[in-house]
């Protein structure tokens, strides 16, 4: 069962413009930093588009928790690291619905950028 309510996986659908926040090591929050997010099944995933590099990546691998905001959902999340093929195929399926036709589609269903899949989960 999904994490996410129906109505919360419906609004992210309409919406490209993910903020993603992450805590700074001091416990204050980073401004947020676009990125964008794909559904699969009913998970939400995000990718560094320069793959593990992205400081972004980074910083939610150290902190491992951060808040989003997209399509009017406000949300504290959990990150997971996954990387396993059958993940990584359906994350790609997803930008792929998401973003079909972008320039920008190609580079985010790179080898680079699976290896910096982040599955967002909402924290309880």
């Amino acid at each position: 069962m999904s994490r996410w309510r129906q109505e919360e996986l419906e609004a992210i659908a309409k919406d490209e413009n993910l903020y993603i926040a992450i805590p700074n090591p001091d416990g204050t929050m980073h401004k947020p930093t676009w990125i964008w997010i794909a559904q699969a099944g009913d998970d939400l995933y995000c990718r560094g588009y320069a793959g593990t590099n992205a400081r972004w990546y980074q910083s939610a691998k150290r902190e491992g928790k951060g808040h989003i905001s997209v399509g009017g959902v406000e949300k504290e999340v959990h990150f997971e690291f996954p990387t396993d093929e059958t993940t990584n195929e359906q994350v790609d399926e997803g930008y792929r619905q998401k973003y079909e036709g972008s320039p920008y589609l190609r580079p985010m269903v790179s080898h680079q950028a699976r290896q910096a899949t982040v599955w967002l989960v909402p924290a309880e």
